[in-house]
């Protein structure tokens, strides 16, 4: 049955990424997926069914990928290490499947606003947790780790990531998110404000 589902959101993906939820139906999926009608409407009665089942597979594939992903190296410096998790980090957001759910859970996310805290809870609270124990191993105070993180990954992330999301792609692209990453490290680890 597990795998049954899991079939059917691998081969809804491409079509609701591409399309999003408008422009998706279960009809559709059934035909470009090679699904059974009867077997799909079984594991999703709607397409909103089936959108809430790939944001939530989706999201655990991030987390999961986020939690598991290697310590920063301990024989390195914090601002090395830190700069490394926000590297992979930003490479992991700017990847294609990435950039397209989060387009859909902008567009359509106020519809489902548990999938949007899912979308949230999956991706940006884990590495900010992730940045805030880095942050306290390199001696940001715990009681404005937390805080400092949240302002490290919107440095890091800034321009080039909203030019990502529009789709909208720079030459310099790589270079910014290079100068932003330095700046997000500088002011996470400059002390406090």
């Amino acid at each position: 049955m597990a795998e049954k589902r899991a079939s059917i959101l691998r081969a809804a993906r491409p079509i609701l990424l591409r399309d999003g939820l408008g422009g998706t139906t279960l009809d559709r999926v059934a035909a470009e997926g090679g699904i059974a009608k009867m077997t799909l409407y079984r594991h999703f009665p709607s397409k909103e069914a089936l959108f809430e089942g790939l944001v939530t597979a989706m999201c655990a594939y991030m987390r999961e990928g986020l939690e598991n992903a290697p310590s920063a190296d301990i024989g390195k410096s914090g601002a090395d290490r830190l700069a490394d998790e926000l590297r992979a980090f930003t490479s992991a957001l700017i990847e294609p499947d990435a950039l397209a759910l989060y387009r859909l859970i902008v567009a359509d996310g106020w519809r489902f606003p548990g999938l949007a805290r899912v979308f949230d809870q999956s991706g940006m609270r884990v590495i900010r947790r992730r940045i805030a124990e880095l942050l306290e191993t390199a001696g940001v105070p715990s009681d404005r780790s937390r805080q400092v993180a949240a302002e490290v990954v919107a440095l890091a992330l800034g321009d080039a990531y909203q030019r990502a999301v529009l789709g909208i792609v720079e030459e310099a692209d790589g270079d910014a998110f290079a100068r932003q990453i330095d700046a997000a490290v500088k002011h996470g680890l400059s002390g406090p404000a």
